[in-house]
Order: structure tokens, then sequence, then C-alpha cells
């Protein structure tokens, strides 16, 4: 048996029940909001990898370098990729983390972080870390028109710096700055300060060398383990990291103290007040290494004798019989305990010049291998020698 329905016939479709109206309202919602936020992530990706530059704070930082600007926008920072330049569309930020996985050397691992320490004060930290080993990271600072101080002592001293030719990144270390008129000093800081309240502080880990081209007015700053006296720590990869904080402030005053705070140690004592207010009489001005006793107590008697004032007197060069001993020349000192005994009652204090390395002839030497306690030159199985 069969039903036939008119043709005009149509069926009635149900309605939606009252109660699921705002359920699938917001459902529909939802949705919507779900595809504008993937499209505008979609969009801002797609962007920060077009981008030929990306901010993060008061820094611009492009492929080839960055530069930061302080609160009225003024450049007051600059440094360049001498080595590599960043891909962009390889990074990416998270928080105050701007890190990047490529350059056009390959991968690496390279961040740069935002700290705010004060409110008139804005860090940078910085890392470049090469993931093979081999290739030197290296990074130009350019000093322009701005006055810089701090770095190393040099054999010739300008304040603020002046440098002038061209030198190749070396290891910056100590030197005898008088027999090498081209080395760093006895003294040198990792940290560089400008007028225009910017600093930079390279950290200690990192296997420094440094140059600088005064044509262009730039510094060097390189990372590298070949051909250096620097090694990597024991059981790490000998992969060249370049790291440093560079920070900018309202003034040059507020942004060194902050970075003097942050990195340089406090004297925990006050040195005794005649040693700054009262000369100190070296046997090396007068006698150079031929020093003995009667000399010493000759010295002082005169010192005594024209009333002259006194912080104390040094017993300088070749008062041991080689380099590295701990005891007196009995020959050329032969009662040192009568010496200082008189000393004392004269009204004397005695230093004595501390050899900062040991002779091979002396008994110490041995001493020193066997414990050892030298620094080893670069293959690492011998002491390290100067001369």
């Amino acid at each position: 048996m069969y039903t036939f329905l008119p043709e005009n016939f149509t069926p009635v479709k149900q309605k939606p029940s009252k109660e699921l109206r705002p359920m699938l309202g917001a459902i529909l919602l939802g949705l919507i909001l779900f595809i504008a936020a993937v499209v505008a992530w979609c969009y801002y990706t797609v962007s920060l990898r077009k981008a030929e530059r990306l901010k993060t704070e008061l820094m611009d930082l492009r492929a080839d370098g960055f530069v930061i600007r302080n609160q009225h926008g003024e450049v007051v920072f600059r440094l360049a990729f001498r080595s590599g330049s960043l891909d962009l569309e390889s990074c990416s930020k998270e928080g105050e983390i701007l890190s990047c996985s490529r350059s056009s050397r390959g991968p690496l691992n390279f961040f740069i972080q935002t700290v705010k320490p004060k409110d008139t004060v804005m860090c940078y930290r910085v890392r470049w870390e090469e993931l093979a080993a081999g290739p030197a990271v290296e990074h130009t600072m350019f000093w322009e028109d701005a006055h810089w101080y701090g770095g190393s002592e040099m054999s010739i001293q300008h304040w603020p710096i002046r440098l002038a030719g061209y030198q190749e990144p070396v290891p910056y270390v100590t030197s005898d700055v008088y027999s090498f008129r081209d080395s760093f000093g006895g003294i040198l800081e990792r940290y560089w300060l400008s007028s225009k309240a910017a600093a930079i502080k390279i950290n200690d880990s990192v296997p420094f060398h440094l140059g600088f081209n005064a044509t262009e007015r730039t510094l060097f700053f390189q990372a590298r383990y070949k051909d250096s006296p620097y090694k990597p720590p024991p059981g790490q990869q000998p992969f060249p990291e370049l790291s440093y904080r560079v920070c900018v402030g309202s003034d040059i005053t507020s942004i060194h103290k902050y970075m003097v705070r942050r990195y340089f140690n406090k004297p925990s004592k006050i040195p005794a007040e005649n040693a700054f207010r009262y000369p100190i009489w070296s046997t090396w001005a007068l006698y150079k290494n031929d020093i003995d006793q009667d000399k010493l107590l000759r010295f002082a008697e005169k010192i005594k004798k024209y009333h002259f004032n006194c912080s104390h007197i040094e017993i300088d060069d070749m008062y041991t019989q080689a380099y590295g001993d701990f005891d007196f020349d009995p020959v050329k000192f032969p009662n040192i305990t009568e010496m200082f005994a008189k000393l004392r009652e004269d009204g004397f204090k005695v230093t004595l010049w501390i050899h900062p390395f040991t002779h091979i002839n002396s008994p110490n030497y041995e001493v020193g291998i066997e414990r050892q306690l030298f620094i080893k030159e670069p293959s690492g199985r011998l002491p390290a020698m100067v001369e």
C-alpha cells in the first residue's frame, strides 16, 4: 500500500529549544574569536619574519647588529656583528627574551634579554654562542663621537681613550707594557663607559680578544679558542661564546655607579693612612738589585738623619738567591733578625717585593711542578715561561 503526499507538502522543521539557543551562540562566538586569534598570530608571525629589524624596548635589532637609544630617542650605542649575520626568520620573542637559532654561518644560540634594574637604567644581556668548534665570534662596537673610558693600562695612556692605527684582536691578558709597547698592561677590566651614559661589560667566562680600528673609530670584541691562550673548561666543547651586558642610563654618573655596584667589589678595609700620606722608600731607586744588609741600614739611617717622612721601606729586587725563594740570601743578609729589630727601633715599617714568578734554579720551582701550581703553556704539559 502506498501513501501519496500533495505536491505542495513541506515538512515542518523543528525549531531549537530555547535552552539551546544561548549555548549555540556562545559556541559560534568562541569559534569566531578563535579564528580571529589564529589569523592575527599568523599575520604577526609573518610580519615578524619579514621584518628588517626587531625591537625590544630601546633596542633595534637587525641582521647585522643593533643600536640602542636613550629615552630621548638619541642613539647612544651601536654594535655590528662582524663574524656573521642573524637569520631574523629564526627569531622569536617570549617575555623579555628575544632568541634566534640561525645565522649566516649555520645554527647558533643567540639571545637578548631585557633587564630593567632601576627606573633610570635599562640593560640588555647579549649572548652569541656558536654550535661548532673553530670559528671565532666577533662583534664591532662603534665609539663614534662619544668619549670612552675604561679598558686596560697602556704604554701611552690617554683619558678618555685615544687609540691610533689598526690592531687585529689579540688576547686580552696582562703583559709588560715597558717591554712590549703594544700590549696590555698589568691593570685591565672588561668594562667600558661612554660619555653618552652607555656602558658595556664583557663576561669573565668569554675567551676574550680585543682589537681596534682608529680610522673607523671601532673596537673589536672577539671570542675564540683557536690559536689562543684560553682553553674551554674541562669537559666542555670548544664552542666560542661572546656574551656581555650593555646598560644605558640617564647620565654617565648614575650608569657608572650602577655598573660598579653590579660588577666590582669594594675594598673590605681601609689601608693604613700613612701609606698614602708619606713616601714609600724603595731600595730599587738607589741600589737596583745590588742590595744587602749594610746598604739597607745605611739607607734607613740617611732617611732618619734628614728627617724625611716615611710610610715604610720597601726591600726590592734580589734580596733572595733566586726569584721564587722565600728566604733571604744568607750572604747578603747574614742577620735579618738583628736588622729588622734595628729598623723597628728607628720607627720604620718594612715591606718586601714578592715575585709573581719562580726561577728554574729556585727550590720552589720543583715544588710548584709537583703541586701543579704554575700556569701552563698552551699544550698543557709544561709550565709557562717568561723572558
